[in-house]
């Protein structure tokens, strides 16, 4: 069933006035009067919809009811990947959101060398996979922070950065239960040694991921996975389609 993300989503009664994108997804499911569709409001709430008109600019929906399904994962993951060339990056935010993180972060680190910044896009992108996977919630994409400035933010819970060094640890070896998490993850070329101790200075645990080599963006989604693993809801038996 189509999904629509519609933040003011039953904040003014049961009707729904849908223009610009959500129009034009309407027409891409050849969606007829009278036929349901599903739409979820920046409150965590879903509704089923009932198409009532579709003009050239505007349409119009009833809600039918309302609902707060528990799919979104306990646990305050922050994603502070650095920024990755194009379509890694892209693959990155549709994956985080997918995985049920909660804010990604992007960091300009020294050996970053995707620095074609596209926050709006990396919002629609967001908003398509939660729209996609069934969340009631789109994840927070911040504009990307130079790494001192990341790392010195007061972030609550663990702090993490992905990093096989001297000091690193398993994810399994940190305390079993975390109510917050912001892990780090470099570029293809890594962090540089005096990063990581900035990192570390401001209270972050290095952590390995794999014992092998994981391109950028494949570690970026690897984190996420992992930290929902142990700390949030994902776990064997999630759906897979």
């Amino acid at each position: 069933m189509l999904r629509l993300f519609v933040p003011h989503a039953g904040a003014e009664g049961p009707r729904l006035r849908l223009t610009g994108a959500d129009l034009r997804h309407l027409r891409a499911y050849r969606m007829g009067l009278g036929e349901r569709f599903l739409v979820f409001d920046a409150t965590g709430a879903e509704h089923e919809a009932r198409l009532e008109r579709l003009g050239g600019r505007l349409a119009e929906a009833t809600i039918l009811a309302t609902h707060r399904p528990a799919r979104e994962s306990p646990l305050d993951l922050v994603l502070a990947p650095a920024l990755l060339k194009g379509a890694k990056m892209d693959l990155v935010i549709e994956k985080a959101t997918e995985l049920g993180v909660r804010r990604v972060a992007p960091v300009v680190s020294r050996y970053a060398i995707g620095l074609g910044v596209r926050v709006e896009r990396w919002r629609r992108i967001a908003v398509a996979a939660a729209q996609q996977c069934g969340r009631t919630s789109v994840p927070a994409i911040d504009a990307p922070l130079a790494l001192p400035e990341l790392v010195r933010a007061p972030w609550p819970g663990l702090r993490l950065i992905a990093w096989e060094g001297e000091r690193d640890v398993a994810l399994t070896a940190l305390p079993p239960s975390a109510e917050a998490v912001v892990i780090l993850v470099g570029p293809e070329g890594g962090f540089a040694a005096d990063e990581v101790a900035a990192a570390r200075a401001h209270g972050f645990q290095s952590v390995r991921l794999a014992p092998r080599v994981l391109r950028a963006e494949t570690a970026a989604i690897a984190a996420a996975a992992l930290c929902q693993h142990r700390w949030g809801d994902l776990s064997t038996a999630a759906a897979v389609r």
